[in-house]
């Protein structure tokens, strides 16, 4: 900006003195000449070899046409970069581009950063160090085998295991195994022979075309991870209310079908789907010779009461109230002669438990518990310490010869 004052302002100089210039030329080249004295017919001879100095100095001041080659210069703002570009005022190159400090390897080094050192790795846990510390539930889910010896029930209903488990097929003339993925239709061979002998029992019974087959026992049984606490020693089974259909289920639908329930919401008597053929079910397997009990819901219990309790049966004495069972009856078989680490089920009271004592089941807190506090931790469950000794030795044992692989489906 100061340049193009400058600039300005010595082209106003430069027009200013160049008018001035052509100014006096004009006044000069334009006024008459100067007068002088007349020159006498005989002059001397200096004065006639001399001009006037105003005469001599006229051809240099006449000529007019000088201006034309040099028009006088106008003076305005430039407009237009073409007429009077301003200065652009630029760093070198080298200057333009904002300098890329980096600093060298050698002397200033990129910080490293690097993780806590790891923890020393832990040698592996030995079986024995496993089976003390990992609950027993998950060590016999994890077989899928039975294993090798004679079959015999070891311990309690809620405390014990399988030893040389039998399997149950899955498919039968009158009965159809349900949740084949559980891989739990593993027992004592008495209880296989039971059901072999009361699935076509029943079936003549109550018009049904068989029946449908909960949980049993896992190959080797012990505690379950899910489901029931009891079920340990391959003589307990579920069946289901529901009969076996005129047709073969699909592995879907044996995971997919619930049991429908017998027990009204009230929790105090049954519902629609009560039939008199529930109770000839009931009836055909309280009358086994082996069985120990027959677990039903209070309300089906009372149900029977009100229609059987007139006159005593003997049969009634061994079905039971139990939390659950709305949807199935629990068969529980007595320990097995050859077992003698079977630890038997107590003697049921006298009656047919009919009387006061299944009140309790309709009093307000078991129909509507209170909820219990949130424990502290999860409890773990029974260990293997907490089960006969003999059990380490069913879970460490090798397969029984001849067993089929479990199926990877179920």
């Amino acid at each position: 900006m100061l340049d193009r004052v400058v600039a300005l302002l010595l082209l106003s100089v430069i027009f200013v003195g160049g008018m001035l210039f052509m100014s006096q030329n004009d006044s000069v080249a334009q006024a008459p000449p100067t007068a002088t004295a007349p020159i006498p017919d005989k002059a001397p001879p200096e004065a006639a070899a001399a001009p006037a100095p105003a005469v001599q100095a006229q051809p240099t001041l006449a000529p007019a046409a000088a201006p034309e080659p040099q028009p006088a210069p106008v003076v305005t703002a430039p407009a237009a970069p073409e007429t009077t570009p301003a200065p652009v005022v630029s760093a070198p190159p080298a200057d333009t581009t904002a300098p890329v400090v980096t600093a060298p390897a050698e002397t200033a080094p990129s910080t490293v950063v690097t993780a806590p050192p790891l923890p020393p790795i832990k040698p592996p846990m030995s079986e024995g160090e496993r089976i003390k510390s990992v609950a027993a539930k998950f060590l016999f889910a994890a077989k899928q085998l039975p294993s090798l010896g004679k079959a015999l029930a070891i311990g309690y209903y809620p405390r014990g295991c399988l030893q040389g488990g039998i399997e149950l097929p899955t498919d039968g003339p009158t009965w159809e195994v349900m949740r084949l993925s559980r891989n739990r239709n593993w027992g004592h061979p008495e209880l296989i022979q039971f059901l072999k002998t009361f699935a076509p029992a029943a079936a003549k019974a109550t018009g049904w075309h068989g029946i449908l087959i909960g949980d049993m026992a896992q190959p080797r049984g012990g505690p379950l991870p899910f489901g029931h606490l009891s079920h340990q020693i391959g003589l307990d089974v579920d069946i289901w209310f529901m009969p076996k259909p005129d047709r073969t289920l699909t592995k879907e639908e044996r995971e997919n079908i619930s049991a429908f329930s017998l027990v009204a919401k009230d929790g105090k008597h049954v519902n629609e789907n009560w039939t008199p053929a529930h109770i000839a079910f009931i009836r055909t397997a309280a009358e086994m010779p082996n069985v120990e009990r027959v677990l039903v819901n209070a309300a089906i219990k009372k149900k029977l009461c009100e229609i059987e309790g007139s006159t005593p049966h003997s049969w009634m004495d061994k079905v039971r109230p139990w939390y659950g069972h709305d949807d199935h009856i629990h068969v529980r078989l007595k320990c097995p002669a050859d077992s003698p680490n079977c630890r038997a089920q107590p003697s049921v009271p006298g009656g047919d438990g009919c009387g006061k004592e299944l009140t309790y089941w309709f009093s307000e807190k078991v129909l509507h518990p209170k909820p219990s506090p949130a424990p502290s931790a999860p409890k773990k469950g029974l260990m293997m310490a907490d089960l006969p000794p003999a059990c380490k030795e069913v879970l460490a044992a090798p397969a029984k010869p001849g067993s089929q692989a479990a199926d990877s489906s179920r």
